[in-house]
């Protein structure tokens, strides 16, 4: 029972998590349809430019902390030493302090050189907007990264709604205002066009600023609220080491350093496929406006659907790592084994009908989510090329999690630097060679993603001797999620040309989509009852599905 409860709870936490990220997700998706109409292909091309810099940044600044707080608290939490727990947290905050404010003056004073390199002028100005949100995110991190150490992922979940909301709604304004703004006496100070849609992008991220703010705001007044029960704890913690400051901030180090190798290599494919795609084209004599629209196109509406289902592989991953390290403390390499299986085909359980259905339904998406794209059917067909990366990228992230947890945290590092040598070599290769602009991208995108999969599928064997259930966790899914997709096409097709909607088509046939694969999951017992209890209403699941004759 205590096993059942062990996998019960960390899936559970998992899910408060997930639901939260698909939600933030979803948020992100709304807000971003009108604030790409406001910006426009350029402006979004600058806009996401800009993020990519910043995210780099707040990889190597904080991204990292999280994590490393979150390990380090839960196995002492397990030991019940909640004295230095608490040491922990507030080393973990002036470190996090120091590296907020260094990235903060790299990217506020880099901003125009960084700009130059990636060859778009006009995201310097985004980029100095976002610079304060690196020392807010530092100390965020190390809060939300407590209180995951403690075994709850509450309170980041609510923290990332409230942080998601306020961010939609500054960026709207702030984005609208600012390109509104913009005089004929300002563009000609600057050196470069486009000033409007520059100014449109830094407005969009001073929502990202704000919300930060808000969520840390948050954060700090339900510390103040849990202080009393830390406190109580520290009075009952009757174990006599004092962990050094020294040895706090060496494991806390040799704890963040490979993890921002491994997270800063696992994701600056993005800003290196931005910087070669733009000078290799400039190169071939691509026109810089073709250029902006084509690199819009790609982080602005295919990055942005892809990542939605992608929330609840990064999800899982957070609340796996404090179980992972519980089970490592105790010497449970059962557990460990059991979690690992777990985490793994509830990942894919929910990527493979993502991906089908992101495949089928891809032109409706756009025309829904984007309707003034300059090109709605080649974004669709990145869609459909591209669809399977949400598998990938899943499983990648999942697996690089379960490594780190198990103090694998060289391997990770490793494997995604294999992995972007290749992509970046097949990427300037196709680039040069083929004439299939932006098509190349998704293609590499989805490459490196898969390299890291297999590279990691193998190290988890290796050290764990972790072999991978291939029926339920894959075949399975995959079979379910493929008639899925062919039935939500026709539904979706059916719907459109009966009433003309995008919106009524798409929201109705996802709808109809997860009654289907729910349907089918239960006839193909790809999940068993004590799975069908933990989900949400799961009682009353099981007792439907028993009545219709669904399961036995």
């Amino acid at each position: 029972m205590a096993k059942q409860n062990s996998k019960g709870n960390f899936l559970m936490q998992g899910a408060i998590l997930g639901v939260s990220s698909i939600l933030v997700r979803l948020i992100g998706i709304i807000y971003r349809v009108p604030l790409n109409n406001i910006l426009g292909e350029k402006g979004v091309a600058y806009y996401g430019v800009a993020f990519d810099v910043y995210s780099i940044l707040l990889l190597l600044s904080s991204y990292s902390l999280p994590l490393a707080v979150s390990k380090m608290v839960s196995k002492r939490t397990t030991l019940k030493e909640y004295k230095n727990t608490k040491r922990i947290f507030i080393f973990a905050l002036i470190f996090a302090l120091c590296c907020g404010i260094a990235a903060f003056c790299i990217t506020f004073f880099g901003a125009d050189l960084f700009a130059k390199i990636l060859n778009y002028p006009q995201s310097a100005i985004a980029l100095r907007v976002l610079s304060p949100a690196l020392i807010i995110l530092s100390v965020l991190g190390v809060m939300r990264g407590y209180f995951q150490g403690l075994g709850t992922m509450i309170p980041t979940a609510i923290s990332n709604i409230f942080e998601q909301i306020v961010n939609a709604i500054v960026s709207i304004v702030a984005a609208s205002a600012l390109y509104k703004s913009v005089t004929t006496a300002q563009e000609a100070a600057y050196a470069f066009g486009n000033v409007k849609e520059a100014y449109g992008a830094a407005g969009g991220t001073l929502g990202t600023v704000c919300g930060a703010a808000a969520a840390l705001a948050f954060m700090i007044f339900l510390f103040m609220l849990y202080r009393k029960t830390l406190n109580q704890q520290i009075a009952n913690d009757k174990s006599e080491y004092v962990e050094p400051a020294k040895d706090i901030l060496k494991v806390l180090v040799l704890t963040i350093v490979p993890v921002i190798l491994s997270t800063t290599i696992y994701n600056i494919s993005g800003l290196i496929d931005s910087g070669l795609f733009s000078n290799i084209l400039k190169a071939k004599g691509v026109a810089e406006a073709q250029k902006d629209i084509l690199t819009g196109m790609f982080t602005g509406n295919y990055r942005l659907i892809v990542n939605v289902p992608i929330a609840l592989a990064s999800a899982l991953a957070s609340s796996l790592i404090p179980s992972v390290v519980k089970s490592m403390t105790q010497n449970n390499k059962g557990s460990v084994i059991r979690k690992v299986e777990s985490s793994i085909k509830v990942s894919m359980i929910v990527a493979m009908p993502c991906a089908a259905g992101i495949g089928a339904l891809s032109r409706q998406i756009i025309g829904f989510l984007f309707p003034t794209s300059v090109d709605p059917n080649k974004v669709s067909l990145m869609l459909m090329v591209g669809c399977i990366s949400v598998v990938f990228y899943s499983l990648s992230t999942i697996t690089n999690s379960i490594l780190q947890g198990i103090d694998k945290m060289r391997i990770p590092v490793i494997h995604s630097a294999i992995a972007i040598l290749i992509h970046v070599v097949i990427l300037v290769a196709m680039l040069y060679i083929f004439n299939i602009d932006v098509f190349c991208l998704v293609i590499c995108d989805m490459l490196f993603a898969l390299i890291v999969c297999v590279l990691n599928a193998r190290s988890l064997k290796k050290y764990i001797g972790y072999k991978q259930e291939i029926k339920k966790s894959f075949l399975f899914p995959a079979i379910c999620s493929v008639l899925m997709g062919v039935c939500s096409y026709f539904i979706s097709q059916a719907l459109y040309r009966a009433v003309k909607s995008y919106a009524v088509s798409v929201l109705v046939t996802i709808i109809a989509s997860v009654l289907i694969y729910g349907i089918l999951l239960l006839l193909f017992r790809v999940i068993d009852d004590e799975e069908i209890y933990m989900l949400p209403g799961g009682a009353k699941i099981y007792a439907l599905a028993k009545k219709i004759h669904l399961i036995r």
